[in-house]
């Protein structure tokens, strides 16, 4: 198994991808390829900015995933799926090479293949949470970026609790000045985080990914507004 096969839809002009959750775990291992990588998430709002000619649009078209969170996307894209027979740009096939690194660790979730598409909104914790276990398998490492202290703090000690085999190489809140940002970016380097999850109070907010991939060599790219708030326990 050289790739791995993604269910996408083009609704409107952008791509929303639906893998299923084995598909997410092998991800995990086979974005371990000296490459970086990027999962965004779609709402409703987010997906309206995504169809105007703009920096955010081009990020959401190069993301690795673009996942919506909105059920009304995921119904008109199963509709679109259904009728693809007749309709141009319906349901296609995408192949996601696999490095060659880990892929002794795809085996531990079982093929990620012939699952049924299941064309349903992604809850980004639940989908954070899959990435994070599948790393555990080879005790991957993670990077936390948002927030103030406090929150933070609480994120990192409630990541290491839930997943104790994934190694927390590096944190900054989200507020950061400007004079800590190549001291963040120096960190990012040295520790070459398998995951780099990204949160609120980022300048930029998600174009912040787009903005600093370049300084690491490799690393999948988590953003979502609330996440690190999310991490930490609160409602």
């Amino acid at each position: 198994m050289d790739t791995i096969e993604i269910t996408s839809v083009a609704l409107d002009g952008v791509r929303l991808d639906f893998p299923s959750e084995k598909q997410m775990a092998a991800l995990a291992s086979a974005w371990d390829d000296d490459t970086n990588h990027q999962i965004s998430f779609l709402s409703s709002l987010d997906f309206r900015a995504a169809q105007q000619t703009s920096e955010y649009a081009s990020m959401i078209a190069s993301a690795d995933l673009a996942l919506g969170t909105s059920a009304a996307l995921s119904r008109r894209a199963a509709e679109i799926a259904e009728a693809k027979g007749a309709m141009p740009g319906g349901a296609i096939m995408r192949s996601i090479p696999i490095g060659p690194r880990r892929i002794e660790y795809l085996s531990y979730f079982g093929s990620p293949e012939g699952d049924d598409v299941l064309f349903h909104p992604y809850i980004p914790l639940k989908t954070l949470s899959l990435f994070l276990s599948a790393l555990e398998q080879r005790r991957g490492s993670a990077f936390l970026i948002g927030g103030n202290f406090s929150v933070l703090q609480k994120a990192e000690m409630n990541v290491r609790s839930t997943f104790p085999e994934i190694r927390v190489v590096g944190r900054a809140t989200g507020d950061y000045g400007g004079e800590d940002e190549m001291v963040i970016m120096r960190a990012l380097q040295k520790a070459v985080p398998d995951m780099i999850i990204v949160g609120s109070m980022v300048k930029d907010a998600e174009l912040w990914v787009a903005r600093h991939m370049r300084y690491t060599r490799s690393g999948i790219f988590f953003y979502e507004r609330s996440i690190i708030e999310i991490l930490a326990g609160r409602p």
